[in-house]
């Protein structure tokens, strides 16, 4: 069942929902996309017409907006939430779908409006700020300004009052600027809600007829009829009661206009408090019974309450103590039931008024405590959410005074480093020469000495890179030297094919340590680039292939045909190389090794958001703690002797993270001594 809202909130609630368009996602509520090509008649003409458009629609971005509009239908005509929310949820789905923005807009328009009812307004509330960013990035001044409103509406909810009009003054002079006088009479009523949260009544009504000023250019609109009912509720707290009463009227007749039952529960809500407190008794109790058969067809829980206190009231008015005691007990026991602590603390007070009646006033104290101790309650809850706000508040303040002080210290460190730049300036005016001299030393020094460090470091990875490769080519050409008498001439003609097959790959190998050799003297940059991960590591593969089978090792290699990686070709296959070559010379005779290449992008796809995982592992002799502490380290560069009594300069893995840092990635390693290593990485 639906509970009814008070009079003020429920006023915001449709007000606040009206023409504005807004966004969604914490994660947004996700529903599966399907299309309306069945749909069942309701039996209103304009719903039907959308629904039936609905059903022949082509999904585009037309269909999204007018899943939208049904949205809006069953929420502002039929107060059909469940039904609003499905239809909004298609609006983002199928917007999404299409990549278009303004479906996201309407859809958060509509459905944080439902949250906001559900009194989930943290979740309304991040859904529009996910929007507002979206607004802001698109440069889109009315829709920012538009989303800012909404947020202000997610805050009167919460009754942060404050909160709620830094939102709206932000959007304020962006409608103003750009004439949109209907989003701008929609606005001051929304800022004429909340003032009357802060009892603020002159300021409320202020703005309410600013609103109608607007407003009353429609006089047929609902929007109108909701502006006339909150400008009543602040005329009333003015004792101006035939004048409420009269805007209570027109909206009623805007309401029927419309067959807008639902917030006719509104409008006979306020009247009979007006006649109430004009003491016409027999007006009171019409709207009283109009206002009961209403809340019982839509099954509004707290405006049954609202009815029966209301003729409590009227009998206790009538000296009918019984009938009124009967009325009360009704309202109580139905606040009870759905805990309804205003009501029940406005049921207190009625018994407390009807036992002075009666003259308990035994009676009239227990219900005043009853009445008190349920107010103090709901008096803290509002204490709690003010300190809630003031907490937020403060926590904001706190980060901007900060951001203002980091940024006084940065002007002044500024201003600090200009001084220092000036006073350099001076001194190199009377130094200039000399200081010339000593630079000009000092950078050919620094410039030999990186120049030394590079080319001992480039002749070691030439020795660690290029010796095996060499030693399998020896070895091959004595064993051709050996045989050469016993093979016929095809063996030969495959063996040399094999051989120039090598050299070739020994001859790029060359070229990539050249190009590294450059990179490291700044004669190159890093340039990244889409490559085929399979047809840059073939020749390396085959190589370190031929090395495996010299050496008894199983090779085996996992990768896709079609893998396409991101980065610097040269640096990744260097890479690549350097990490089989390392698990060849570790790995004894008949152990294994292992190249994995996973989960790269495929060349027909293109899905450009998806990583490669490069893994090389081995069952060698692996590695201790202490080795692995030490493995990066330059003070500690050290290579043990492979299993076959290979030797290496110790700098492959060094030179694999250096390379692997450019690309803003990093060595994974696991080792057990042993029994193997496994190293891998992303890019």
């Amino acid at each position: 069942m639906k509970k009814h809202i008070l009079p003020l909130t429920f006023c915001l609630l449709f007000v606040a929902a009206c023409h504005f368009t807004g966004s969604h996602d914490d994660k947004q509520p996700q529903t599966a996309f399907i299309p309306d090509s069945l749909w069942t008649p309701t039996g209103n003409a304009q719903l039907d017409s959308l629904l039936q458009l609905a059903a022949v629609a082509p999904q585009d971005t037309a269909l999204a907006k007018l899943y939208a509009d049904i949205g809006d239908e069953y929420y502002y005509y039929h107060n059909d939430f469940q039904k609003a929310k499905e239809y909004y949820l298609k609006t983002n789905t199928l917007s999404k779908e299409l990549n278009w923005n303004e479906g996201r807009y309407y859809f958060a328009a509509g459905y944080t409006n439902i949250l906001n009812i559900e009194g989930l307004m943290d979740s309304a509330i991040v859904i529009h700020q996910q929007v507002l960013e979206l607004a802001k990035n698109e440069m889109n001044e009315l829709r920012v300004a538009i989303v800012s409103s909404h947020l202000g509406n997610c805050y009167n909810y919460k009754r942060w009052n404050e909160t709620a009009l830094k939102y709206y003054n932000d959007a304020l002079p962006v409608f103003e600027k750009r004439g949109e006088k209907f989003r701008l009479a929609h606005l001051y009523n929304l800022m004429g809600v909340v003032y009357g949260f802060m009892d603020m009544n002159d300021e409320k009504i202020a703005y309410c007829e600013k609103s109608l000023e607007i407003f009353n250019e429609k006089p047929d609109t609902m929007n109108r009829a909701y502006v006339l009912n909150n400008y009543a509720v602040a005329l009333t707290k003015r004792k101006e009661f035939e004048k409420a009463e009269n805007c209570l009227i027109e909206a009623q007749r805007i309401y029927t206009l419309h067959n807008n039952k639902y917030n006719l529960i509104l409008i006979y809500s306020n009247l009979i408090e007006i006649a109430r407190e004009k003491f016409d008794l027999d007006k009171s109790e019409m709207y009283t019974h109009k206002m009961i058969e209403l809340a019982l067809e839509f099954g509004d829980i707290e405006s049954i309450c609202i009815t029966h206190r209301s003729l409590a009231y009227i009998e206790l008015y009538r000296s009918n103590f019984n009938q009124s005691e009967k009325h009360v007990g009704a309202a109580l026991e139905t606040a009870i039931e759905y805990d309804l602590p205003e009501e029940k603390m406005k049921c207190y007070r009625i018994l407390s008024d009807l036992a002075v009646a009666r003259h308990d006033f035994r009676k009239f104290l227990l219900y005043v405590q009853k009445s008190d101790s349920i107010r103090d309650v709901l008096v803290s809850e509002t204490t709690r959410q003010y300190a809630k706000e003031m907490e937020a508040k403060y926590e904001t303040a706190k980060k901007e005074l900060e951001i203002v002080q980091q940024q006084a210290i940065i002007s002044k460190h500024i201003m600090q480093r200009t001084l220092l730049a000036g006073s350099i300036a001076v001194c190199v005016v009377f130094l200039a020469l000399l200081w010339y001299m000593l630079r000009l030393r000092t950078r050919r020094n620094h410039t030999l000495a990186e120049m030394n460090a590079t080319k001992d470091k480039f002749f070691s990875i030439i020795s660690h890179d290029l010796k095996n490769p060499a030693v399998t080519q020896r070895d091959a050409i004595q064993l051709l030297v050996k045989n050469d008498r016993l093979w016929d001439a095809d063996t030969l003609t495959d063996y040399y094919a094999g051989l120039l097959k090598s050299a070739d790959g020994q001859v790029e190998l060359l070229y990539n340590l050249l190009n590294w050799a450059k990179i490291q003297t700044g004669r190159m940059t890093y340039s990244p680039t889409s490559f085929s991960l399979s047809a840059c590591l073939r020749s390396d593969i085959s190589l370190i292939r031929n090395m495996s089978e010299n050496k008894g090792i199983n090779f085996n290699v996992t990768i896709p045909e079609n893998a396409l990686v991101t980065g610097d070709s040269n640096m990744l296959v260097t890479v690549v190389r350097n990490l089989l070559t390392n698990a060849v010379k570790f790995t004894a005779s008949g152990g294994t090794i292992r190249l994995d290449i996973l989960s790269c992008r495929d060349a027909v796809r293109h899905d450009s958001a998806a990583s490669c995982t490069i893994a090389v592992s081995d069952t060698g002799v692996g590695m201790n703690e202490e080795q692995m502490r030490n493995l990066f380290s330059l003070d500690n560069v050290h290579s043990g002797h492979g299993t076959a009594g290979e030797q290496g300069s110790g700098l492959g893995l060094i030179v694999c993270k250096e390379l692997l840092e450019k690309h803003g990635s990093h060595l994974c390693i696991e080792s057990e001594e042993g029994k193997g290593s496994k190293v891998w990485f992303k890019v």
